[in-house]
């Protein structure tokens, strides 16, 4: 149940960050950055459960996947301030979606394997 409420959440990142950092008026990538942030917390509560569950069979692949997380969080939140203040810097966009591509794959690679 943990492992596809993580699923839930990377997916449900994957998109509200996208959307909102191509989102044109400032309401909706506030809107956004909420849904993200919500959804952020969600995923590292449950990174860090995970990480106490499987404290002894996985530790360091899911603190690796944990400390990504939480730079990803970083260049997310770095990237919606951006956005909301001037238009948005296309690099930080892109690299926080290639970021959120690097989260899926950890995240499916230390669920399934």
């Amino acid at each position: 149940m943990l492992n596809l409420l993580i699923l839930f959440a990377i997916v449900i990142l994957f998109i509200s960050s996208t959307a909102g950092l191509h989102a044109k008026m400032e309401k909706h990538v506030s809107n956004w950055l909420i849904i993200t942030r919500c959804f952020f917390f969600i995923l590292l509560t449950c990174q860090i459960i995970q990480l106490f569950l499987t404290w002894k069979t996985s530790l360091l692949a899911n603190l690796i996947w944990l400390v990504i997380s939480i730079v990803l969080f970083i260049l997310t939140a770095n990237a919606f301030r951006e956005k909301i203040v001037t238009f948005g810097n296309p690099r930080h966009s892109r690299l926080v979606f290639a970021g959120m591509i690097i989260n899926l794959g950890l995240a499916l690679i230390t669920i399934f394997f």
